[in-house]
């Protein structure tokens, strides 16, 4: 018994010797798994463990005029920083009076003794860093600091640069401005972090990857308490590259200031005392080269630049889309006249505001005779003017080199072309039969209410003939609406024709289209910066002139167009107030428009309001460039935009 007994044991010996040898095989490996195999990793995640980084800001390159004139660029801003460490090891007593001095030399109410202190403790788990007191410092401040480095241990003052608009708000809607970076901008570009500040609208925005500069990275190395106990490496940081616009700086001030002096005189005008707002392009004709473009207001709370964001109904400015449809498809003849009697002869009857008389291409352009041209619109129909407009490049966004151009998606913008005018018109009829079917429904509810409510069978009778009567109503005058709506008419042709009706424009898209007529018909995409300069002066970027569309408009219609246009400023025409002084040599091809936008605010008791544009382009004989602006509640185009132009063209051409 004794030796099964011994037997037994010795068995359980043998088996728990093999456990622990295996155990000890086991633990050997992974031994040397760690030292051997993975010794790199463990050391590197060492290393990382002893060391931080700290970014070092790069300066954003300057945005400069094309006459050179610098209009944004980074300025250091100086901080007062103290190192937690640093003052951490100094006696309490000591560390009081550092904190005391500081405070008296920073003299501002909300930097106490408390906040300093609370900083420092908020801090205490990364010592490594400086921890930053107060930025923006004036020198008087910063040499306060550092006349008494000797006493203020710990304290330190450096510098970030930090973004500067030196003309102040001129031309900000298309210079932009710089914000923090948000999710979806981070989503969108690996190379911005937490806390980046970016582009978010303008040239800012558009050409944000050449201006913004590359971070440098200082690494310290760190204790086991975060303390800095040394510097291992730094990159320095790299600035952006500067970005030359295609903007002229006189220029740009000229059209501001006669902007902002419009807005003043016709605010006092009881028929625009409402302006405030809109917006003017000057565009060079063989380029596309934008030289001035304002938007107003100018405040960045709207953060809009109307002149590629509003869309604006042009008015009379649109005639010589509506003249050229007609010269093209032969509607109209040089020797045609065609008398107006005030108001057109067709529903809804819309008055000219020219004297009653006969009128040919050149005069009916030169005083804007509505009868002329709801005439020519009836002849050739809405799809030829469509045709023409599209010719002429009016429809689509115009590619410009900035952000957030309305592109005029939705049916009921840009030029009424038929592949728009049958969307908008099923989008019409949908509606108005959504709007009759809530009514219907409705009227069913309030029946059923009171059939519940009725309190005899002769009431009842009474109630449901009534709402049978009310239903056939609806029904009828649901059928009337929805055909109404769901089909184009002969008015809404006359209303294209002068300019009015379902369509409307950007003033850029105004300004190309006014281009487009001044060069014979070359189409070019608009931009605003000429080129980007690295930090030593060498062109990484060039934009050239970019052809978009040829217009397939005969030279002959061009000239006619030019003609009829060049009356418009000479006497008798409806600008001719507006350039009286011009010399002979510098000829203005112009025209006039006025727009009744529909909305409410248009409308004040028995006052009309209006909005005022303005096309034109000069010398008409040798063509160099076109403008294009748009005054809310302005009026009138000559005595609005056209003021803006006529100050811009006499600073271009030195008649000042």
């Amino acid at each position: 018994m004794e030796s099964k007994d011994r037997q037994a044991l010795w068995q359980k010996g043998r088996v728990f010797a093999a456990v622990l040898l295996a155990f000890g095989i086991i633990i050997t490996l992974r031994l040397a798994w760690l030292q051997i195999i993975q010794s790199d990793v463990y050391q590197t995640s060492a290393a990382s463990n002893r060391t931080r980084l700290l970014t070092i800001k790069a300066a954003r390159g300057d945005i400069i005029t094309s006459d050179g004139v610098v209009m944004a660029t980074d300025q250091p801003v100086f901080q007062v920083n103290i190192n937690s460490q640093t003052i951490g090891d100094l006696p309490e007593e000591q560390q009081s009076e550092i904190i005391n001095t500081l405070v008296s030399i920073l003299n501002d109410p909300e930097i106490t003794a408390e906040t300093i202190t609370q900083l420092l403790e908020d801090n205490v788990y990364r010592n490594y860093k400086p921890v930053t007191i107060k930025t923006n410092l004036d020198m008087e401040t910063v040499s306060q600091i550092e006349a008494r480095r000797i006493e203020l241990v710990g304290v330190t003052v450096s510098s970030e640069p930090k973004r500067v608009y030196l003309q102040g708000n001129m031309a900000g809607h298309l210079i932009g401005y710089l914000g923090e970076v948000n999710e979806d901008e981070m989503a969108a570009n690996e190379d911005y972090n937490l806390g980046d500040l970016v582009g978010k609208i303008g040239v800012e925005k558009s050409y944000d990857e050449y201006l913004r500069g590359e971070d440098g990275v200082q690494q310290v190395q760190v204790d086991v308490y975060n303390n800095a106990v040394g510097e291992v490496t730094t990159i320095d940081s790299s600035s952006g590259n500067d970005v030359v616009l295609t903007i002229d700086y006189d220029l740009q001030k000229v059209m501001e200031e006669s902007f902002d002096k419009l807005i003043a005189n016709l605010q006092a005008n009881p028929r625009s005392d409402k302006a405030g707002a809109g917006a003017a392009v000057l565009i060079e004709v063989n380029t596309g080269k934008v030289l001035a473009m304002v938007s107003r207001p100018d405040d960045k709370v709207t953060q809009q630049n109307r002149a590629i964001q509003g869309r604006y109904i042009p008015g009379s400015t649109f005639k010589p889309v509506t003249l050229a449809a007609a010269l093209e498809n032969d509607a109209i003849t040089l020797t045609e006249k065609i008398y107006n009697p005030g108001r057109y002869w067709e529903a809804p009857y819309i008055k000219s505001t020219a004297p009653v008389g006969y009128y040919d291409v050149y005069s009916a352009t030169a005083k804007s005779d509505n009868v002329f041209f709801q005439e020519l619109g009836r002849r050739v129909g809405v799809d030829k003017i469509g045709e023409a407009g599209i010719e002429l490049g009016l429809e689509g966004y115009t590619g410009i080199d900035l952000p957030y151009e309305n592109r005029g998606e939705r049916v009921t913008e840009g030029l009424p072309t038929r592949e728009k005018i049958d969307a908008y018109n099923d989008w019409a009829a949908q509606s108005k039969s959504d709007y009759y079917d809530n009514i219907i429904e409705e009227t069913q509810a309030e029946y059923d209410a009171a059939l519940a409510a009725a309190q005899s069978e002769e009431e009842k009778k009474s109630i449901e003939r009534q709402y049978n009567n009310t239903l056939a109503q609806l029904k009828a005058q649901k059928a009337i609406d929805v055909k109404w709506v769901s089909e184009w008419h002969a008015a809404d042709t006359y209303n294209v024709a002068i300019g009015q009706g379902r369509q409307n424009y950007t003033p850029l898209q105004l300004a190309r289209y006014c281009a487009t007529i001044a060069n014979g018909g070359d189409i070019y995409q608009p931009y605003v910066v000429d080129r980007v300069l690295d930090k030593d002066g060498n062109v990484i970027l060039q934009n050239e002139p970019t052809l978009q569309a040829h217009s397939g408009i005969s030279d002959e219609t061009f000239k006619i167009i030019e003609d009829a246009m060049v009356g418009v400023s000479q006497p008798g025409g409806t600008a001719y107030s507006v350039f009286y002084d011009f010399p002979p040599e510098i000829k203005v091809a112009a025209k006039t428009g006025t727009s009744q936008p529909g909305q409410a605010s248009y409308t004040s008791g028995d006052k009309e309001y209006y909005d005022g544009v303005f096309i034109a382009y000069a010398p008409a004989d040798d063509p160099q460039i076109a403008f294009a602006a748009v005054v809310e509640y302005g009026y009138s185009g000559n005595g609005s935009g056209g003021q803006i132009c006529r100050d811009v063209f006499k600073a271009y051409f030195g008649l000042n």
